[in-house]
């Protein structure tokens, strides 16, 4: 305990039991205005005052004080004994607190448009973005968290017992602890697929509590939509790993997929038309061929395709004029 801290606490409890009138409250501004740094050790004096947890601790430096049975000097400087073990504790916990929540490591990964991007973490955790991906990672030292801005990624953890993996990407957050998974964040959902290990997959303010978590293993898929609800879905894990060799798997998808996950593709992007989408579509093709797969759309589902002002539009073709 620093002597500016004793003093410190000292005025504390002499400040509790005395007038506003009190010669001594002026000394006290006196000494308090003198210097900030008597400002600061006061404040911290008041902040672990106010903090503790419960009257359980007031009772205790109460309790303390009258077993002593102790009056006048005495009993302040016993207050201040014990008060200064208390604001020794507390600050010193806030300072390991403070320590234990500052990152240890920081890196932002992006991907381009097009472009497909392989990178291991200092942990020998690695990730591969798709194309037009843009994440960022910040490691604890108790938790190793990745924020999903926007895009897909498939990432193969190393396994930390001490520090689990969280990946937070809008509506969900999947916690692991040493897996290989694939999270797909689109604007209307984000699908979780999980090539082996277990993974829990968590919505967000869900609708219904009973279905906000659930977990996922080898070769299941999870999704969360608008209504933030979290479902297993009939689909294969597999497909979601494809874009790492050049494939693109769709399995039923709507038209706002579809476009979106062409625009990681193009400098023109794509869009699907506001209107009612009844269109679905299961296909697998080569990124390279996305031109002539939009051309050939309209043969294999009921999709019009329109290009305007710099902008590719899918409309499904009994909402189209």
């Amino acid at each position: 305990m620093t002597p500016l801290r004793q003093t410190a606490i000292q005025w504390f409890l002499r400040i509790q039991h005395i007038g506003v009138d009190h010669p001594d409250r002026a000394k006290f501004e006196t000494w308090l205005y003198a210097d900030i740094a008597h400002q600061k050790a006061y404040s911290e004096v008041e902040t672990v005052w106010s903090n503790l947890d419960s009257p359980t601790d007031v009772k205790q430096l109460t309790s303390a004080l009258a077993q002593h049975k102790l009056t006048g000097a005495k009993k302040i400087k016993t207050a201040t004994a014990i008060l200064s073990i208390i604001v020794t504790f507390s600050l010193g916990l806030l300072g390991y607190q403070t320590w234990h929540a500052q990152p240890v490591m920081q890196v932002a990964a992006t991907a381009q448009i097009g472009q497909l991007k392989s990178q291991t973490l200092v942990d020998g955790t690695k990730m591969i973005l798709n194309a037009n991906t843009d994440l960022e990672v910040t490691y604890y030292r108790d938790k190793r968290c990745i924020e999903l801005k926007q895009g897909e990624v498939i990432i193969e953890v190393a396994r930390d017992e001490d520090r689990p993996f969280i990946v937070e990407s809008g509506k969900a957050r999947i916690t692991v602890l040493g897996t290989r998974f694939v999270v797909n964040r689109l604007k209307h959902l984000v699908r979780v697929s999980v090539d082996h290990g277990r993974v829990q997959v968590h919505a967000h303010q869900p609708i219904d509590t009973a279905t906000s978590d659930i977990i996922l293993s080898n070769g299941e898929v999870a999704e969360i939509k608008e209504d933030a609800l979290v479902q297993r879905v009939d689909k294969n894990a597999a497909d979601a790993f494809s874009f790492e060799n050049g494939l693109i798997a769709f399995k039923d998808a709507d038209l706002k997929e579809i476009a979106e996950t062409l625009s990681r593709y193009r400098t023109t992007p794509v869009e699907a038309s506001q209107r009612h989408d009844n269109a679905h579509v299961t296909a697998l093709i080569k990124t390279k061929n996305i031109e002539k797969f939009i051309q050939n759309l309209p043969q294999i589902a009921p999709v019009e395709i329109k290009t305007m002002d710099g902008i590719t539009t899918l409309t499904a073709a009994s909402a189209a004029n």
